[in-house]
C-alpha cells in the first residue's frame, strides 16, 4: 500500500478544529435537550450527590465495579481533602480457562458472590463498614443507596441483573458469604465517584470524563444542585467511519452506545483490527487486545514494532508497511482522545454559555487518556480548538485543566459513602 493509500484511510481519523467544534456543539444541544427532557441521545440521571466538602472522614469500603475487572479497598477519608488507601484488592471478571463472570451464562448469584468475597478480603473479614459503590452502567435511580440496573453495556451480558436493584444483590451476596457487618450505602457512577474525587482533592472541579474501557462524562448541575451522568458513550452525533460501522454491527447491541465505540478501550481493538483488514486487503485477522495496539505505538524501534505486529496478526508484515499500520494505530487512539476532550468541552459549553470558563479542574480517568502516549494533551489539544470557536486564541490555555484523578472511582465511592452516611 502506498503512503497515499494509507492516509486515505488515516484522514478519517484525523479531526480539524471546524469538525471538532460541530461535534462539539451537537454535544451541547444533546446536554441541554437531556435536561429539557426532549427527545436526546444522552441522559440527564441523578446522582443525588452534591459536591463534597473536602472534609468528609472516617474509614469506608469501596467497590468500583466499571468494567471487566473489579476492585474493593479500604480507604480512610482523613478530611482536609486527604485520603489514605488502607488496602486494594482486583480481579478480572474473566480468566481463561479459568472462570468467566461476563457471559450470560453466569447468574447474578455467581457474579455477585465473586464480588462480595473481593469486599471481604479487603474488608479483613466481617468488621462493620459503609460502602460506597461505583457501578458504571446505566441504571435507573431515586436516591443514592441504590439503583436498578437499565441495560449492561461494555459486552456484559449476565443474566438476572438487568431490571434488579443492584446493591440489594450486593447485599443478598454479603449476607450469604457472611459478611453482613458490611452495609452498602450508596451507589454511583464511576465518573460520578471521579468528580467526588477531584473535588474532594482540589476543591474547584465541575466536570469528569471517563475514557477507559467505556466512555463516560458526568457534571454538577447548579439548578439541580446535584451531579448528573450523562452516558456520554451513548452519544449518536459523531461522525461514523465505514470502519466504526463494522465495529457496531459486530458488537453484542448494534446501534447502541456509538459514541463509546468509538473512543472505549473495549472497542478501539476492534477499529484497528478493521482498518488492519481493509490495509492487507483481508478478513483474517486474529483479534488482539487494545494494550496489544498500544504496545505497538509506544515502540520506538520498528523492527520491534514489526516483530509485535508479526506475533499479534499471525503473518509476515512487510517492512515498508510498519509505519504506516504503526500510524493508523495512533490516529484511532488521537481521534478517542480529540473526541473526549471535545464532548467535554460540549459540557462546559453548556455551564458557562458566555465561554468565560472559570479555572478548575477537569477530572480524567481511564486507560486511553491515562496510559496512551499523549492521550491528555490531544484532549487538551481538542478543547483549545473548541475554545477557539468562541473568540478565544487556539494557543490559550483552557481555565479548564484535565488533570488525572489517582485512584478516583474508588476513593469518590468511600466519599459518596460518607456522604450518604452522614445524611
Amino acid at each position: 500500500m502506498t503512503e497515499k493509500d494509507w492516509m486515505d484511510i488515516a484522514q478519517y481519523f484525523y479531526l480539524t478544529d471546524e469538525r471538532l467544534q460541530r461535534f462539539s456543539n451537537g454535544f451541547t444541544m444533546a446536554v441541554e435537550s437531556a435536561l429539557a427532557g426532549r427527545d436526546s441521545s444522552l441522559r440527564a440521571l441523578k446522582s443525588y450527590l452534591p459536591l463534597p466538602t473536602g472534609e468528609e472522614a472516617g474509614a469506608y469500603i469501596a467497590l468500583d465495579f466499571g468494567g471487566t475487572n473489579v476492585r474493593a479497598s479500604r480507604i480512610r477519608l482523613l478530611g482536609n481533602h486527604c485520603y489514605i488507601v488502607e488496602k486494594k484488592v482486583s480481579r478480572p471478571l474473566k480468566r481463561e480457562g479459568s472462570y468467566d463472570y461476563l457471559s450470560h451464562d453466569t447468574t447474578a448469584v455467581q457474579l455477585f458472590d465473586f464480588i462480595a468475597a473481593l469486599v471481604g478480603e479487603a474488608a479483613g473479614g466481617n468488621k462493620p463498614y459503609k460502602l460506597g459503590h461505583t457501578f458504571s452502567f446505566a441504571v435507573s435511580q431515586q436516591q443514592v443507596r441504590d439503583a436498578r440496573l437499565l441495560q449492561w453495556s461494555k459486552e456484559i451480558a449476565v443474566a438476572g441483573v438487568e431490571g434488579e436493584e443492584v446493591n440489594e444483590l450486593l447485599r443478598l451476596a454479603l449476607r450469604r458469604g457472611g459478611l453482613d457487618k458490611i452495609e452498602p450505602v450508596a451507589l454511583l457512577n464511576d465518573t460520578t465517584a471521579v468528580l467526588l474525587a477531584s473535588s474532594y482533592q482540589h476543591g474547584k472541579s465541575q466536570l469528569a470524563v471517563i475514557c477507559g474501557t467505556g466512555f463516560n462524562i458526568c457534571y454538577y448541575e447548579p439548578s439541580q444542585q446535584m451531579i448528573l451522568s450523562l452516558e456520554a458513550g451513548n452519544y449518536t452525533g459523531a461522525e461514523q467511519t465505514i470502519w466504526d460501522v463494522r465495529v457496531d454491527a459486530e458488537s453484542r447491541r448494534p446501534g447502541c452506545h456509538q459514541l463509546e465505540k468509538m473512543v472505549g478501550g473495549a472497542y478501539l481493538n476492534n477499529v484497528f483490527r478493521n482498518i488492519a483488514m481493509t490495509y492487507f486487503n483481508t478478513t483474517e485477522i486474529p483479534f488482539f487486545t487494545t494494550q496489544d495496539m498500544n504496545g505497538i505505538i509506544m515502540t520506538e524501534n520498528m523492527k520491534d514494532v514489526r516483530l509485535r505486529m508479526g506475533r499479534m496478526w499471525k503473518r509476515l508484515v512487510p517492512p515498508e508497511d510498519v509505519r504506516p499500520l504503526r500510524n493508523l494505530g495512533a490516529a484511532v487512539f488521537v481521534r478517542a482522545a480529540q473526541l473526549s476532550g471535545a464532548a467535554c468541552f460540549g459540557v462546559l459549553r453548556h455551564l458557562y454559555p458566555d465561554g468565560d470558563i472559570p479555572r478548575q479542574t477537569l477530572a480524567v480517568e481511564g486507560s486511553v487518556l491515562e496510559h496512551v502516549r499523549g492521550g491528555l494533551l490531544m484532549m487538551e489539544d481538542a478543547l483549545r480548538a473548541c475554545q477557539s470557536g468562541y473568540g478565544k486564541s487556539r494557543s490559550q490555555s483552557i481555565p479548564a485543566e484535565p488533570s488525572v484523578i489517582k485512584d478516583g472511582p474508588s476513593v469518590g465511592a468511600a466519599i459518596a459513602a460518607a456522604m450518604s452516611s452522614a445524611t
